[in-house]
C-alpha cells in the first residue's frame, strides 16, 4: 500500500512495455504523463552542475512517477528492468487527485510521496560508512523485492546504481555485500539473487549501531 493517488482503471487501459534501460521520460521535459508501474524496477536519474550521473530513487511496482506538481520532470527515469506501465495524462491524474481530496482529505501525501525515495537517500547519505548506508538501503527496499519460487529475493539493482545512488564505487559496494556475506547477515547464492539471513542485524547495522566485535565501516 502507498500513499499515492488511487486512478481508477479507464475502460482501455493498457498496460505497455518498455525494456531495462529504456527511458521512460527526461529530466526538463514538459510533465504530460504519469507513469504507474505496474510490474519491474526503475531509477530516478539527475545529473550533477559537474556532470556526475547520481541514482536519487529506486521505484517498484505500484508507484506512480513523474507526478505533473511541476510544469516539466523533476528527474530523468529509466527502467532497470523490464517493465510494464500505464501512462495517464496531466488531467487525468488532478482529476483523480480532486476526487481522492474530496473523499478522504488526502491531497498532500498523494502529492509528496513520489518524493519519499528521494528523501530517503538524503538520510541514508547522512549515514557514516558504506556498510552502514548499504545496509540501510538494504532495509527500505527488502519488503518490495519480489520473491523467487525458491523463497529467496530478487535483486535487479547493478552494482553500479547502488554505487551511485549511495555516493559510493562498485568496489566498496562488492566489499560491502561481501562483509554481509562473511557475518551471515545475508546469502547471496547469485548477484541478483539475496537472502535475508538476519534481518535484527541489517537493521541494527542500518541504525549505525552494532555490537562491539561487528565492523561497521567499509
Amino acid at each position: 500500500m502507498n500513499n499515492f493517488v488511487e486512478l481508477e482503471p479507464r475502460r482501455y487501459e493498457i498496460a505497455m512495455p518498455a525494456r531495462s534501460g529504456e527511458m521512460l521520460f527526461l529530466e526538463g521535459d514538459p510533465c504530460e504523463h504519469v507513469y504507474e508501474l505496474r510490474a519491474g524496477v526503475a531509477r530516478g536519474i539527475s545529473v550533477s552542475v559537474e556532470g556526475y550521473r547520481q541514482v536519487t530513487a529506486f521505484f517498484f511496482a505500484g508507484d506512480q512517477i513523474g507526478l505533473p506538481v511541476t510544469e516539466s520532470y523533476r528527474f530523468t527515469a529509466e527502467a532497470v528492468t523490464d517493465l510494464l506501465y500505464v501512462r495517464h495524462s496531466r488531467q487525468w491524474w488532478h482529476e483523480a487527485l480532486i476526487r481522492s481530496y474530496r473523499e478522504d482529505g488526502r491531497l498532500l501525501p498523494s502529492i509528496c510521496a513520489e518524493q519519499d525515495p528521494i528523501f530517503r537517500r538524503g538520510m541514508i547519505l547522512g549515514c557514516n560508512g558504506v556498510l552502514v548506508r548499504l545496509c540501510a538501503l538494504l532495509t527500505s527496499i527488502v519488503d518490495r523485492l519480489p520473491m523467487r519460487s525458491d523463497g529467496s529475493l530478487f535483486l535487479p539493482l547493478p552494482q553500479v546504481d547502488m554505487a551511485a545512488y549511495l555516493a559510493t564505487t562498485p568496489e566498496s559496494i562488492c566489499r560491502a555485500l561481501r562483509r554481509l556475506r562473511e557475518e551471515s547477515i545475508i546469502s547471496m547464492p547469485r548477484r541478483d539473487q539475496i537472502n535475508i539471513i538476519d534481518r535484527d542485524r541489517l537493521e541494527c547495522f542500518a541504525n549505525g549501531g552494532a555490537r562491539q566485535t561487528d565492523t561497521v565501516f567499509v
